[in-house]
């Protein structure tokens, strides 16, 4: 399944469970999917992260998230993961710390689409053929979108897709020859977020 794929299938799961969820829980002071809903200035929660890398296997991972709501159209969130992937004989851990400016084109909703660009600080261990051992520290940038549902004004529930770009991940081959990785790829992330 592709990427695209998978993050339609998360989205409109996400939504399906939201629309659910609608009659059963506090309505965060909102009557229908399309009223404003007031949710509090921050949240935090963790999230699942699937990321397809261009040249590595796609796989999900765990991470967190933060963000602050100044306004009703936009926020900033920070987030931190973790990934492993195996390029051939090289294995590579990354602890992605992320910051993203999202846009709400329609303001706090019950059900909230979003457009979110950003960068991020990729802390990376390589290990790889011939002993070859490395710390580096890359940077890149991001664009995306997502869907938000407010379940309750102190809950909510989101999926997004990211196209992140990367700096190479730099290792040897197993001649030992230098060979670079293009860690560059696409994010699928699920999240369950508590506001205050």
């Amino acid at each position: 399944m592709s990427a695209c794929k998978r993050f339609l299938f998360s989205a409109a799961l996400l939504m399906t469970v939201g629309s659910l969820s609608l009659g059963e829980v506090d309505h965060a002071r909102a009557e229908g999917i399309f009223d404003d809903v007031d949710v509090g200035f921050f949240s935090i929660g963790g999230r699942g992260t699937y990321f397809d890398p261009k040249e590595g296997d796609g796989q999900w991972f765990g991470g967190a998230q933060v963000r602050v709501h100044p306004i009703r159209f936009l926020a900033v969130e920070g987030s931190v993961d973790y990934r492993r992937n195996d390029f051939g004989d090289t294995r590579v851990h990354s602890y992605p710390v992320q910051g993203s400016l999202m846009i709400y084109p329609l303001g706090l909703k019950r059900i909230s689409p979003f457009i979110l660009g950003g960068g991020g600080w990729y802390y990376t261990t390589v290990t790889g053929p011939g002993d070859f051992d490395d710390t580096q520290q890359r940077f890149g940038g991001h664009v995306g979108g997502g869907l938000q549902v407010f379940i309750n004004k102190h809950i909510s529930a989101d999926a997004s897709y990211r196209h992140i770009w990367l700096e190479k991940i730099q290792s040897k081959d197993a001649s030992l020859v230098d060979k670079k990785f293009d860690d560059t790829g696409h994010m699928i992330t699920v999240g369950l977020n508590f506001h205050f």
